[in-house]
């Protein structure tokens, strides 16, 4: 804690000396270094380009030393310019750059560029619009980018459904996350942490429309600047902000053979100083599945075996109102100051028939069991937020602070009936009638605050202060029916209330520094954690409170303009949370249940990476191998009882070793057809000796997908993608790989403005989990498959205010603003 109060002083003696030398203005006389101003216009036109760039390099050399973007009137300043000759360098997607030689002396600090005149490109001239394509996969040295707007399949459904089709990317039955076959994984949006938005990821995921997202960032070793948090890395879901002047909106319509159906309505407008943008969206669908069960249990000391099976069929479904707002004010051409908010409310249903059979040592049936489930729940979930930020005389001279606040609420009911016969088929007992009811709240704050500092060699500071807070408290009251009293009474064996309060205090320092050809990144982050889990219902407590720190370095080669070595390492952390800490039994049916260790312990990750980036004409390559080994890994442990009951909890492993490769490959074969392929192969090493004796498993992975896209007319497109998935390793189990294809067809009207999307998922119905485990006394096989095979259509109208010159410029309708960068 005394070193996490030094780092935290040191830092706050940076950010206020660094950031006063960063406001003083940059006029002559004021300014230390010497100073260029100029006026960028539209020389067709004569208007004033905003956002455009204005880099200074110096002359010998062209390194970078400074620059700045255009403000509203087109104007820039770039100041701090020691003594010397200089390029300056204006440009603007969709214009030829313009280049003008100047000189910075002693007795000439300040230089007028005067007006700059930017000309459209000559392909532009044609009278013919063309707007830049951007691929649907970009790379860069810490990230990988996916356009989902490129994806006709995930467009038309939901980010959950968007992250499926993302190479290395893997979402199972139940909406769970993994990357690269590690579910320890983060997810944002626009750079935040998801948790913020709704009662748990997998209901966000599932929340948010496809066709509202930019893109999707990639980050499988993250720096320091990131929460430790998280050993398979982050994934960045960007949501879509409109740039175009004035009022644009985009409204969308669908529905689906689920059945299913939803629609969305985006509206924007932006003025000279103000942004304001509002989401609605709706969502009702339903879902089919079923599950099987074989178990076979041995008794040792009675020279015996039984069986167990059973069988379940579920129809899931529901509805969710979304709306998401904001607004950002320009205060200058340097600040700017956002606020935004969500609110999302939600009904679901869930109807469960299973049937369980007892059989004996020869295969006899001693008794079988019919259970009905009926459960309805609401919920609601909100959030609020601010950010500020503030550019200083160089582009890359920021200080920004990010502020929100975000409460989540649930409640539940389920109604059960269950009756009981023996072999002959006659009822053994009074039928069980039990209600379970659930209430679930949770309250989220987040305070950061990141200052970045460049200097004229090209070396760059980064520093940041993060106050984190997650607070969970679940209520669960189960009452059964008492056939002697005639009432129904408390189960006082499951009935419980836990809560979770888990605060993290943090701070980092990041060094950016290169030499020719070499770039490195240094990072270390500290981190202080609270935790506190309380089960109400015993007065128990119990507590973990913990120093980390996380270093992390990154370094790049460049080896020409078209290839890039890169290598990086990371310290990370997998804390867990309340669902694997509370103690009390959760009944799946009454003869499996899931228990919680609260004295779990959080699981420590070294992740090493080395990759290259290779790009020709029509191909880029992203390769990469990796390796991670993980020490106090927690995972499930299922132990089946002399009844037949199996019950799960959760144990620190002893270990976790992970090493395995990836290739990312962008080919364009013609100028109608182009692919991304992926393929990650990996190999998990678990160790459980700690355990029980021989308790290890090891299996490799393999997840490959193939994305095809064809350009049938100029309005016409087709996607084709084909995945082959093995699921993660598991202590007491072996799971089976499945493979499924999607298909969809794309066509646009009236100029653009109506987009027709029909898509095909899991058309050869091919997508199902199955796995077989075994442990001291037993061996089970389970499947479970839910309604994935599917048609649907989306019908997208845009309409508002239509800018020509953004077109041209290949800026696209949307900006996302919500990516991370690095470097």
């Amino acid at each position: 804690m005394k070193l996490l109060q030094i780092l935290l002083t040191g830092f706050i003696c940076i950010l206020t000396s660094t950031s006063a030398l960063g406001q003083q203005p940059g006029y002559v006389g004021e300014a230390q270094g010497g100073t260029i101003v100029g006026l960028v216009k539209d020389k067709a036109s004569g208007e004033a380009i905003e956002f455009a760039a204005a880099s200074v390099l110096r002359t010998d050399d062209s390194v970078l030393v400074g620059g700045t973007i255009t403000d509203m009137d087109g104007k820039f300043r770039v100041s701090d310019l020691a003594p010397g000759d200089y390029i300056l360098k204006v440009d603007f997607l969709g214009y030829m750059p313009q280049f003008m030689d100047f000189t910075i002396s002693a007795a000439n600090p300040f230089f007028r560029a005067g007006l700059i005149e930017l000309e459209v490109e000559a392909n532009l001239l044609d009278g013919v619009e063309i707007t830049a394509e951007r691929s649907y996969f970009q790379q860069s040295i810490d990230k990988k980018v996916y356009n989902i707007e490129k994806d006709i399949v995930a467009s038309a459904g939901t980010a959950s459904e968007a992250l499926q089709n993302i190479p290395s990317i893997t979402v199972d039955l139940d909406g769970n996350v993994s990357l690269r076959g590690n579910s320890n994984v983060r997810i944002f949006i626009d750079g935040k942490p998801s948790g913020l938005m709704g009662s748990s990821m997998v209901a966000i995921l599932e929340q948010i429309p496809a066709n509202t997202i930019e893109s999707i960032e990639v980050v499988t070793n993250p720096s320091a600047r990131y929460e430790a948090e998280g050993g398979g890395g982050i994934i960045n879901i960007v949501l879509k902000k409109n740039k175009i002047l004035g009022l644009n909106g985009v409204a969308t319509v669908g529905g689906s053979t689920f059945p299913g159906y939803d629609g969305s309505l985006n509206l924007n407008y932006r003025g000279k100083k103000w942004n304001l943008f509002s989401t609605y969206s709706y969502d009702n669908r339903e879902r089919d599945g079923f599950s099987t069960v074989y178990r076979k249990i041995t008794y040792p000391l009675e020279d015996s075996i039984s069986w167990y099976t059973s069988e379940g069929n579920s129809t899931q479904g529901g509805f969710n109102h979304n709306f998401r707002g904001g607004a950002d004010y320009t205060i200058n051409s340097k600040s700017t100051v956002g606020v935004y908010g969500f609110f999302g409310t939600g009904e679901n249903r869930n109807e469960d028939y299973n049937s369980y059979l007892f059989l004996n040592n020869d295969s006899l049936i001693n008794n079988a069991n019919y259970r009905t489930g009926l459960a309805n729940s609401e919920s609601y979930s909100y959030n609020a937020g601010m950010n500020y930020r503030k550019t200083f005389s160089s582009v890359k001279h920021t200080l920004t602070a990010d502020a929100f606040f975000s409460r989540g609420y649930g409640d539940g009911l389920t109604n059960f009936e269950e009756r009981s016969y023996d072999g002959s088929g006659a009822e053994i007992a009074f039928p069980i009638f039990q209600h379970i009811t659930t209430i679930d709240n949770q309250q989220d704050v987040n305070v950061q605050a990141d200052y970045v500092q460049p200097f004229e060699n090209g070396d760059q500071l980064e520093a940041g202060l993060r106050f984190t807070q997650e607070f969970r408290d679940n209520d669960l009251f189960s009452e059964s029916f008492d056939e002697t009293e005639g009432v129904f009474l408390n189960d006082d064996s499951i009935s419980n209330r836990f809560r979770f309060d888990q605060k993290i205090v943090a701070a980092y320092l990041i060094w950016n520094s290169g030499f020719k050809k070499l770039g490195y990144q240094l990072g270390l982050r500290a981190e202080q954690t609270y935790m506190n889990s309380e089960l109400v219902t015993t007065g128990e407590d119990f507590q973990n409170n913990y120093f980390r720190l996380f270093p992390s370095a990154h370094l790049s080669y460049k080896l020409s303009d078209a290839s890039e070595i890169f290598t990086s390492y990371s310290r990370r952390i997998n804390r867990p949370r309340m669902w694997f800490l509370n103690p009390f039994p959760d009944y799946s049916d009454p003869y499996t249940y899931r228990q919680g260790n609260p004295f779990l312990l959080p699981e420590n990750e070294n992740s090493f990476e080395l990759g290259m980036n290779n790009s020709w004409e029509k191909h880029t390559l992203s390769s990469s191998v990796y390796y991670k080994y993980t020490t106090n890994e927690f995972s499930a442990y299922t132990v089946v009882d002399s009844n037949g009951y199996s019950r799960t909890s959760f144990e620190n492993f002893a270990s976790e070793e992970e090493y395995g490769f990836e290739f990312v490959v962008r080919n364009q074969f013609t100028k109608w057809w182009s692919a991304t392929s992926s393929l990650n192969v990996n190999r998990t090493n678990l160790n459980g000796e700690n355990i029980e004796q021989g308790l290890a498993n090891a299996l490799t992975n393999y997840n490959a997908r193939m994305m095809m896209f064809f350009k049938i007319t100029e309005q016409t497109s087709l996607q084709l993608t084909y995945s082959y998935w093995r699921p993660w390793v598991m202590a007491q189990g072996i799971p089976q790989p499945f493979t499924y294809l999607d298909a969809g067809i794309r066509s646009d009207f009236f100029n653009n403005k109506l987009s027709v999307n029909l898509t095909f998922s899991d058309i050869f119905d091919t997508r199902d989990f199955e796995t077989t485990g075994e442990g001291l006394n037993f061996y089970q096989e389970f499947r479970r498959k839910r309604e994935t095979r599917a048609a649907a259509i989306r019908l997208t109208y845009k309409f508002g205010s239509q800018d020509s010159r953004n077109k041209q410029r290949g800026n696209g309708n949307y900006d996302g603003g919500g990516g991370m960068e690095m470097f």
